[in-house]
């Protein structure tokens, strides 16, 4: 697993990438809060390049939401429609539960709503 943070248009963008699961999700979420300060307005997570995701992963971005949320800020998640992921968000009940686009572009756009 490995998470890149980067600041696009004074927004923390998160680009992970191999798999996640209950052996690594804690770390991601220290990488991904420890990036985010309290000015910022959003935070997208990318998950183009994500192979695997269990309930462990799933359940992280359930927290992610909610830690980004009590701080007013918002979460977009993007998983691209042909993803190895897309089946498990939509089989879960994530996807319509958590704001998730399929392009990083589709982020930005809905962030500026």
């Amino acid at each position: 697993m490995n998470v890149d943070v980067e600041i696009v248009q004074d927004t923390p963008v998160a680009r992970l990438s191999g798999e996640i699961d209950m052996s690594n999700v804690r770390a991601i979420e220290d990488r991904i809060g420890g990036s985010v300060s309290n000015k910022a307005f959003a935070v997208v997570v990318d998950l183009s390049d994500v192979t695997y995701l269990d309930s462990a992963g799933i359940r992280l971005l359930f927290q992610l939401d909610s830690r980004v949320q009590s701080r007013q800020q918002r979460l977009v998640i993007v998983v691209p429609l042909g993803s190895a992921i897309n089946r498990t968000l939509e089989a879960s009940g994530t996807i319509g539960s958590l704001q998730i686009v399929r392009t990083e572009r589709e982020a930005f756009d809905a962030l500026s709503v």
